[in-house]
């Protein structure tokens, strides 16, 4: 269920732009605890670059941020980091490429001191993102790129997350794949009120899973450069 609370995410007047282009502009969004909400908007128009600005990721110098953004009426930086997980497009650039998956996977709940709680962890979610049998001693480099997706989502699940930003993350799937772990966040996000900011070009998944969508306009929509 849903839980109508305080929002968990605030976004006021987001924009970014440089002297030659408007990347975001004068973005405005509020995300209830509890929600699977799917950020939609046609290629180019911002939805990647959105998820960056709200993770407090760097840009070029050149370019100027306006606006704020808070968790739980805080900064990000006063939050937990294991609240919030993001994965991305691109799994490779998550992994560091001379250590084991298995490394990798540890890694968080080493350093949050729970790794006695890996094995139950990989237990609930080896299934679910078909990774059962999956030998993690090898190099990341050694794995698909779907798999290493699948392995980025559960690294990120393993930190059992308050929010968890996907950008794209279930896009290198196979169609069967991909529909079953949508199916398992969108189980997650019920049961356990894991809010989710998914952002995706499958409209009509987003329609089927999502709560709510949000739509940035491209920039010419948005009448800027």
């Amino acid at each position: 269920m849903i839980r109508k609370e305080e929002p968990i995410l605030v976004l006021e007047d987001v924009s970014l732009f440089s002297a030659e282009r408007t990347y975001l502009s004068k973005i405005d969004l509020k995300v209830s605890s509890g929600e699977f909400l799917g950020i939609l908007g046609r290629s180019g128009s911002g939805k990647s670059t959105l998820l960056r600005y709200i993770l407090d990721l760097p840009f070029p110098s050149s370019w100027k941020k306006t606006g704020r953004v808070l968790f739980f009426g805080k900064e990000k930086k006063e939050i937990p980091a294991r609240w919030i997980q993001p994965v991305f497009q691109d799994p490779v650039l998550g992994f560091n490429p001379t250590w084991t998956v298995e490394k990798s996977l540890r890694e968080p709940l080493r350093l949050f001191k729970e790794e006695e709680r890996f094995a139950s962890l990989l237990e609930k979610w080896n299934p679910i993102l078909d990774l059962d049998g999956k030998n993690r001693d090898r190099l990341p480099a050694s794995f698909s790129g779907g798999e290493l997706q699948r392995f980025s989502l559960l690294r990120a699940l393993l930190c059992e997350p308050k929010i968890l930003l996907l950008d794209e993350a279930t896009s290198a799937l196979d169609p069967l794949l991909n529909e079953q772990v949508l199916e398992a966040l969108s189980d997650l996000n019920r049961k356990e009120g894991t809010t989710i900011l998914w952002v995706t070009h499958n409209v009509r998944s987003a329609k089927k899973f999502c709560s709510r969508t949000f739509e940035i306009l491209s920039r010419a929509d948005q009448g800027v450069k």
